[in-house]
């Protein structure tokens, strides 16, 4: 993990779309002296991370972001580009976040095949999923596959970096026999995401197979479940609320829903129907207008840069390509 070519490959990685802005420009004119340092580093183990920028995006819902220093973004790089090969082959083939050649319309063409072979389907969302994590608990899983204890001490530190809380752990009967877990990950860095698809690892395999089910595709902290009764839906709903209570977390209780898949089921952005129809979710519609009209009005009023207005309306309509949106797209975009 600490060799000099990985670290050099992570630091491409990472720059990729970084170049022209600053903090990943900054790093780029010190590239060959922020390589070898950090190499030196992570081989002796005085590498520790920075302190993280704190920022809140407000789409789809308010989110508190952490942004660690691009050099520690070169180091979550080179630790996934290690961990990854290990852990590929322990994930589910029906996990499709984080994964490559996987994502979003992936997952979402996985959920619309099982709509077309079931009656219904069981909508399920962690609850402040990231925030939840035990740190505890993925360190555990960590250890289970990587033997080296100096790459468990460097992931110990990138997970202790950040925390949302701590939550009181009674081990025993007496008042002080417990002590405090450290809970949450922070959402921005690569490893967050590569550990979070780790974390629910467990469920997957025991929902394929402990309960046997068929049909079930995760993406991150949404999954559904399908079956062909509302009966096996609910029995398997109180089995994974069990099993996630093992890992600490939750389910949302306002975004468990069970749905009769002629009547759509929401999944990552989209609503899939058993007759086969793929329909873009409202909700993100709703939130690419609110940016178009924001970002347009900044091109027209502002002079602001026409070009990532361009991007932006062109990376949206190859999202929504996906489903059957010529008309969506038609009046979206002629809007003024």
């Amino acid at each position: 993990m600490a060799s000099f070519e990985n670290v050099l490959a992570a630091a491409r990685e990472a720059l990729r779309g970084k170049r022209g802005r600053m903090p990943g420009a900054a790093f780029l004119g010190e590239l060959e002296h922020e390589v070898v340092s950090l190499h030196h580093e992570l081989r002796s183990g005085r590498y520790r991370p920075g302190p993280y920028h704190y920022f809140e995006i407000h789409e789809p819902k308010l989110r508190v972001v952490a942004c660690a220093p691009f050099r520690d973004r070169v180091v979550h790089h080179a630790i996934v580009r290690v961990l990854e090969p290990l852990f590929e082959p322990r994930f589910i083939e029906d996990s499709y976040a984080c994964r490559k050649a996987r994502g979003v319309h992936a997952a979402m063409r996985r959920a619309a095949g099982f709509a077309r072979g079931f009656a219904f389907a069981l909508e399920c969302d962690v609850r402040r999923y990231f925030a939840s994590i035990d740190h505890e608990i993925v360190l555990e899983q960590l250890a289970r596959v990587v033997a080296d204890e100096r790459l468990l001490s460097l992931l110990r530190h990138v997970v202790s970096s950040h925390a949302d809380g701590e939550a009181p752990d009674w081990r025993g009967p007496d008042l002080f026999d417990g002590h405090f877990r450290r809970h949450g990950l922070p959402i921005g860095n690569l490893t967050s995401q590569f550990l979070a698809n780790v974390y629910l690892s467990p469920l997957d395999h025991f929902v394929k197979h402990a309960l046997r089910a068929r049909g079930y595709v995760r993406y991150m902290d949404d999954f559904l479940l399908f079956a062909d009764d509302r009966a096996t839906l609910r029995s398997w709903k109180t089995a994974v609320t069990a099993k996630l209570a093992e890992l600490r977390l939750t389910m949302h209780p306002d975004k468990v829903r069970l749905r009769p898949t002629p009547l759509g089921v929401d999944f990552v952005g989209f609503v899939v129907f058993r007759d086969g129809r793929v329909r873009v979710r409202r909700a993100s519609v709703r939130r690419f207008e609110r940016r178009y009209r924001r970002r347009r009005w900044e091109v027209e009023r502002n002079g602001a840069d026409a070009a990532a207005l361009t991007e932006s309306v062109r990376s949206w309509v190859a999202h929504v390509s996906h489903a059957r949106s010529r008309e969506l797209r038609r009046a979206v975009l002629s809007r003024r």
